[in-house]
């Protein structure tokens, strides 16, 4: 084979070459790459609605206050579970008073409202699992 044909064989193999594995990515920053990066979370409320589930407790899964949330019971006497990007976000919200009255447990605020102590036993049981810390 001359060398002419080994040249134009590599030169094919490294353009070809140079395309695997390139994927087109979005800027960071844009609303492309927030709305991919929301897409590749997980539902915080997927764990902890299996629980309720499993305990024969009644919810909704909603949104609330932009947050993703689980409405146990009926509102307004039910208790309502938000759930914030992560624990410390949901601490945050706590201490700059935005979430009065709520309990943090792992990135979840719940919010008793009128419920009884042994349904909210059964809930904090609920929304402390998978709870490190």
């Amino acid at each position: 084979m001359s060398s002419a044909k080994i040249a134009a064989a590599c030169a094919l193999a490294a353009v070809s070459l140079s395309g695997c594995g390139v994927a087109s990515k979005p800027e960071a920053g844009s609303a492309q790459a927030a709305a991919v990066a929301h897409q590749q979370k997980a539902d915080p409320r997927t764990r902890h609605a299996k629980c309720l589930a499993a305990d024969h407790i009644p919810y909704t899964e909603e949104q609330a206050g932009g947050y993703p949330s689980i409405q146990i019971g009926k509102a307004p006497a039910g208790p309502l579970a938000e759930f914030a990007a992560t624990p410390g976000a949901a601490q945050n919200l706590q201490i700059e008073g935005k979430s009065q009255g709520a309990m943090v447990i792992g990135s979840a605020l719940v919010f008793p409202n009128q419920a009884s102590d042994s349904l909210m036993a059964k809930v904090t049981a609920c929304m402390d699992e998978g709870v490190s810390g």
